[in-house]
């Protein structure tokens, strides 16, 4: 049978919103609302900073799924890498102003995406990466693409990942931040997580996330007042 469709080396993203199914029943439009907006925002943001320098990935949204994808072209495999982790990362802050968490995991490998199907092991890895791997809050990156991100953002003097206490990488949005405008978010965000944590008290699963990501904004506000 002839092959007329074949995938192609991808970088490719994973990206869940935690709790859209109980969002859904309570109140469909404001949660549809809430993630297309963030959505939206992080459109414009990325093409009015990054977009001369990064081709946007493309984006497959399918109720609380969102799928980065760009492809890995010879000799500009660092670009495609660094548009995911930008993209990834104002999405996350997008969301996290919208009241929104995610999780999600980044790779790599054998992909295809049309305007009627997603296919290929980039995306089973991304995944698998999300689903039985980032547990927390957290948007995690495969090992050997994490050092080929700190070695670049180095370069630039960016710093767009974070190491965890399990020896994981993860995006961490603050990085593309100036100090003043994360600090004002970051308040902002303890706030609204210490409602979460005090809502969560009765379920110990959805408390430890909820704890870890309160650790995070707490531990990044701490930089930022020491820089």
């Amino acid at each position: 049978m002839e092959q007329k469709y074949k995938t192609k080396p991808t970088a490719v993203a994973f990206i869940d919103v935690l709790g859209s199914s109980e969002a859904i029943k309570n109140n469909v439009n404001e949660s549809l609302n809430a993630i297309h907006i963030a959505y939206d925002e992080t459109i414009i943001q990325f093409e009015k900073y990054h977009s001369k320098h990064m081709k946007e990935p493309k984006v497959d949204i399918f109720s609380d799924n969102i799928i980065l994808s760009n492809e890995l072209i010879e000799g500009k495999e660092e670009k495609a890498f660094a548009s995911i982790i930008f993209f990834s990362a104002l999405l996350q802050m997008n969301m996290w102003v919208n009241d929104l968490l995610v999780r999600g995991g980044i790779s790599c490998g054998s992909f295809f995406t049309d305007d009627r199907m997603i296919w290929g092991n980039a995306l089973l890895r991304a995944y698998k990466l999300e689903g039985q791997i980032a547990i927390y809050p957290r948007i995690i990156v495969e090992p050997e693409i994490a050092e080929l991100i700190k070695v670049m953002m180095k370069r630039e003097k960016r710093k767009l990942l974070c190491e965890d206490f399990d020896g994981i990488y993860f995006i961490d949005p603050f990085g593309a931040n100036q100090k003043e405008a994360g600090l004002y978010l970051i308040d902002q965000f303890i706030d609204d997580n210490t409602i979460r944590l005090k809502n969560s008290q009765g379920n110990l699963k959805i408390y430890q996330k909820i704890n870890w990501l309160q650790q995070y904004f707490c531990e990044k506000r701490r930089e930022m007042l020491d820089t």
